[in-house]
């Protein structure tokens, strides 16, 4: 028998979740449609509908503490399924906007991304450093033969992105080990009584992320499978490169090949192939989100800034070596600056921003193999007995 449960219902909480992006969840009249359509839905508590009710009923610590809103890849299914137009994938992607929000640290910053009031405060700050870089480097000019360290020095750059970078995994690190914790104390979910250690369990979560299994099992929206696998690798492919660019030029003391065209030299072709694979990636996402919101489901100002942010670093990223190629100079500095402008955006709200949802499912992922949560279960009854009243005895239903 399940235990008594009081709900305490958070109203304000609905609201929010309406607010994020959920704005159809009260259409919902608990048919379970959702979780029968969902492929992936585990076959012990499956979502999205438990979620759909705790939503519902603006029962906020259930749902910031439960792993499944990450284990759900938004495939969509559940909601071309619905009967009601709920939309119950768009209810899962603002709960997890909120869990972000709700682990961030620091927490100004999990409200500062999220906020479409203050987007010019959100973008303004990349954009005023980099600016600043440009100034105290004697400001836009185009020095030939086309150097970037002679545009902006790079132990200007070294020193503003390694703070960046080192910021957003700090922050990720800590704001991450929060939402472990809740989920240690706090998830609402029957789990297995044996625990499996975290180190394999995190590996066990990598062999299912790298090849995106899950997303081939994506009915309603199964062209996402390839636009979320490009942009995947493709980030990953950049990152390499960045990598490996840094490393020769901080270490080895070697200089970025500055001539010869896109495929001449193994670090361009890495760096290009992959920056080809991640704007035309997510090209298809975008594109899809505009003319086919029915099955790509609806897209908030969360949404749209994640990005308007990540393809603009990789399409000014491209365009810059495109134009550096074609030897326009005063062309190839603009789009450097540019690029720097979305690269900064991109390493200062990687925490706070879409963008986390790496880190968060890769998480709950690795929770759910520790705690078992993709063994089959018995079934946890929905009703609980309460103290007999005169007339006899009655059963009160549970959350």
């Amino acid at each position: 028998m399940a235990k008594e449960f009081v709900a305490e219902p958070d109203l304000q909480f609905t609201r929010d979740v309406i607010a994020a992006g959920g704005s159809d969840v009260k259409k919902c009249y608990q048919c379970a449609t959702c979780s029968v359509a969902c492929p992936i839905s585990p076959d012990n508590s499956p979502y999205p509908r438990k979620e759909m009710i705790w939503a519902q009923w603006g029962l906020k610590d259930r749902l910031v503490n439960d792993p499944d809103i990450w284990l759900c890849h938004h495939c969509n299914d559940c909601s071309t399924q619905c009967p009601r137009g709920a939309n119950p994938g768009d209810l899962m992607k603002a709960v997890r906007k909120m869990v972000i929000e709700e682990n961030s640290w620091p927490s100004f910053l999990g409200g500062l991304v999220g906020q479409p009031s203050l987007m010019v405060l959100t973008l303004g700050i990349p954009v005023a450093v980099v600016l600043f870089l440009v100034y105290i480097n004697g400001g836009f000019r185009a020095p030939q033969p086309l150097n970037y360290g002679e545009f902006i020095n790079y132990l200007y750059i070294q020193g503003v992105y390694t703070f960046a970078l080192v910021f957003a995994v700090v922050s990720m690190v800590l704001s991450l080990k929060k939402y472990w914790a809740n989920l240690e104390a706090n998830c609402p979910i029957n789990v297995g009584a044996v625990r499996k250690p975290f180190v394999p369990s995190l590996i066990e979560a990598f062999k299912e992320i790298l090849p995106h299994d899950k997303f081939k099992e994506c009915e309603a929206n199964n062209i996402r499978y390839a636009s979320h696998l490009m942009v995947f690798w493709g980030m990953i492919g950049l990152f390499v490169t960045t990598a490996i660019v840094a490393f020769n030029i901080d270490i080895l003391h070697i200089a970025p090949p500055s001539r010869g065209g896109p495929g001449t030299v193994p670090i361009k072709i890495l760096g290009n192939v992959s920056a080809i694979a991640f704007v035309l990636g997510l090209g298809i996402m975008i594109v899809r989100r505009i003319t086919q919101p029915d099955q790509a489901g609806n897209s908030s100002y969360f949404d749209w800034l994640f990005l308007f942010v990540i393809f603009g670093t990789g399409a000014t990223g491209l365009l810059t070596e495109l134009v550096r190629w074609a030897g326009s100079a005063p062309g190839a500095y603009f789009l450097y600056a540019v690029h720097l402008m979305f690269v900064l955006a991109l390493l200062l709200y990687l925490p706070f921003s879409k963008f986390a949802h790496i880190g968060y499912r890769t998480l709950a992922i690795a929770w759910g193999k520790s705690a078992g949560r993709d063994v089959t279960l018995p079934v946890v009854p929905n009703y609980a007995p309460v103290p007999a009243q005169e007339g006899g005895a009655e059963e009160t239903p549970q959350a």
